[in-house]
């Protein structure tokens, strides 16, 4: 993997520069990112690497900086569920890493990864004594809650065809109409991820054929998004992403309007 610019910088320039970019941390002021950065680690993990697994404690907020990472549970008997699959730049298992509880989940990176690491004591000792960090990550925890809703309900009211194209919608819905977009992942790791077999998933894209998709090895082509979209039976309230929700106190959303 080749270094950018930015990864030529001094470490701590650089966890600053990158905390900046993450979503969860946009916001917040400049004190507070360099707070964190002092202790960041930035850590570089081949394909198939382990970056941690199911019951351990957390130790850092983990967060993606390049590649993909996949988020797993499994049984005791060895049954294996894909959680989500993770794109930078993106903060994750935060809940584990603010109430000090086991991973539910374990982590595998999926290509050439790097990752940033903030030690979870230095995470928790800022948030004693900074709200707006604190109303920050309320904020985005209450944002992942509401996808996990989503999901579930997802997951619950549509086939795997509507699943699949709904995917499929928000991988290419900032691409031109019919311009090519390649999938994140191979096709075994993204039936897994929407909760279906593989040999469900070539008849999901068998049937999406009729309805303005062309896959083809791993490119997408959607030539019909009016159509895809008809399929879908898009619905505003489960199908509007939240974007970086924030706690509202009493009296700040008059002040803020």
């Amino acid at each position: 993997m080749t270094d950018s610019p930015l990864f030529m910088k001094d470490p701590q320039t650089v966890a600053e520069i990158l905390l900046g970019r993450t979503p969860l941390f946009s916001a917040v002021r400049g004190d507070t990112l360099h707070a964190l950065a002092t202790g960041a680690i930035l850590c570089r993990y081949e394909r198939d690497a382990e970056l941690f697994r199911a019951g351990e404690q957390p130790e850092y907020l983990h967060i993606l900086v390049q590649g993909s990472v996949q988020l797993s549970a499994s049984t005791a008997d060895g049954r294996e569920a894909v959680v989500e699959i993770l794109r930078p730049i993106d903060a994750f298992i935060l809940a584990a890493t603010l109430t000090s509880q086991p991973y539910l989940m374990s982590a595998q990176a999926v290509e050439p990864t790097q990752v940033l690491l903030i030690p979870a004591r230095l995470l928790l000792s800022e948030l004693k004594t900074n709200p707006e960090l604190t109303l920050t990550l309320l904020g985005s925890m209450a944002q992942q809650y509401r996808h996990l809703v989503r999901e579930i309900k997802d997951l619950r009211l549509r086939t795997a065809s509507q699943r699949l194209a709904l995917y499929l919608l928000h991988l290419v819905e900032n691409g031109a109409p019919g311009q090519a977009t390649r999938l994140p992942c191979d096709k075994k790791l993204l039936a897994a991820r929407l909760g279906m077999t593989p040999e469900s998933l070539s008849r999901a894209i068998a049937e999406l054929r009729r309805h303005g998709v062309d896959v083809r090895g791993d490119e997408v082509r959607i030539t019909d998004l009016a159509e895809l979209r008809d399929f879908c039976r898009l619905d505003q309230l489960l199908d509007t992403l939240d974007q970086d929700l924030k706690v509202m106190l009493p009296g700040e959303e008059q002040i803020q309007g």
